[in-house]
């Protein structure tokens, strides 16, 4: 005897908009950015559209984990005493070997070269740090200038801030001229010049 199943009654839903419903579901997402909007190709897939533009679609393939096994390889392979990569095109017809791939640079090139200058700019021109921030900044500057591990330690780290928060703060404090260059002015130093101080626990990325 077969188990008996109980169905619920399908409904047909008369408020539902199915022409908005098809649409909502068969989309892919809109792009909000005006200037990403017109880089992007609708007619194309993603990984066309990224691999076009020069990025990458997926970092793990795009930078995978090196296979040194897989090096080591394609060093040892000899074929007739020379290397594959040595070979001219009768021999490797001769042999029955592939042609290398020839890798080309993406189509569009442009854009990862645009979507560069757009990170670079500011994002919010109009930002300003707090009073009590750049107070507070400006005092940890005057006593120790770049050496964030001396101010992780400072008695006025009320805050418990890492020196890389120190770093983060100082270098967001730099890329705000309307408020560094008053600070420059105070300390009677080059209006728009970073100071010529040694960084410390940093790697300098100051362009």
């Amino acid at each position: 005897m077969k188990i008996r199943k109980n169905h619920a009654r399908k409904r047909y839903r008369y408020n539902v908009n199915r022409k908005t419903m098809n649409k909502t579901r068969s989309s892919t997402g809109k792009i909000k950015d005006p200037r990403m909007k017109k880089m992007w190709m609708e007619d194309q897939r993603v990984g066309t559209n990224f691999s076009e533009m020069g990025l990458a679609k997926d970092v793990n393939k795009a930078i995978a984990i090196p296979s040194y096994k897989k090096d080591r390889l394609l060093a040892a392979r000899v074929v007739n005493g020379f290397l594959e990569e040595e070979l001219d095109e009768d021999e490797r017809r001769v042999l029955g070997l592939k042609k290398p791939v020839v890798e080309e640079g993406p189509k569009r090139g442009h854009v990862v070269q645009e979507l560069e200058q757009l990170a670079s700019e500011r994002a919010d021109p109009e930002f300003r740090l707090p009073k009590g921030v750049v107070k507070e900044l400006s005092y940890f500057l005057n006593k120790h200038k770049f050496n964030y591990k001396a101010m992780v330690t400072d008695r006025k780290n009320f805050g418990q801030w890492t020196w890389r928060q120190f770093r983060l703060k100082i270098r967001r404090f730099m890329s705000i001229p309307e408020q560094f260059n008053v600070y420059l002015e105070q300390k009677k130093l080059p209006v728009g010049v970073k100071p010529d101080w040694e960084e410390y626990e940093s790697d300098s990325e100051w362009k």
